[in-house]
């Protein structure tokens, strides 16, 4: 039985792999040559909450101080996201999403929602929040 278990759990791994490299893929096709995969996520991040510190977003994302660095140097350099001294406190420079990021964000994230509907478009709602509440539990378990 427990032999069972654990094919049925390596299935599971290699499911979820495809599922993801599949997914990202199509991401990425969504978002075309004009920005990273990353680079949307800390604009859209932006977008929600701005302006921010370099530390604050390495901390929100998980990653290194400077590759934070490293990527608001391209979003910065795209005229996606710009750079102010804090005016509280001069030392501090902030991270500000700009107009044109503001719309870049718009439009892929009108995209992304109407990819992930139809990606999921043959589970029912029921079967989603399942999903989510069992990821959900195996993320939080020890």
């Amino acid at each position: 039985m427990e032999d069972n278990r654990t094919e049925y759990i390596l299935s599971l791994e290699c499911m979820i792999r495809s599922f993801i490299r599949q997914f990202s893929n199509e991401l990425n096709r969504l978002l075309g040559n004009s920005i990273t995969a990353t680079e949307y996520s800390i604009l859209s991040h932006l977008s929600h909450k701005s302006p921010q510190i370099v530390t604050e977003l390495s901390q929100e994302f998980q990653v290194s101080v400077s590759h934070i660095t490293h990527v608001t140097d391209q979003l910065v350099q795209k005229q996606l996201a710009q750079r102010k001294r804090s005016q509280l406190d001069k030392r501090v420079v902030e991270i500000h999403i700009t107009n044109k990021g503001k719309e870049l964000v718009k439009t892929i994230s009108q995209k992304k929602k109407a990819y992930v509907n139809q990606k999921f478009s043959s589970l029912t709602t029921d079967e989603i929040k399942l999903l989510v509440r069992l990821f959900h539990q195996i993320n939080h378990t020890s």
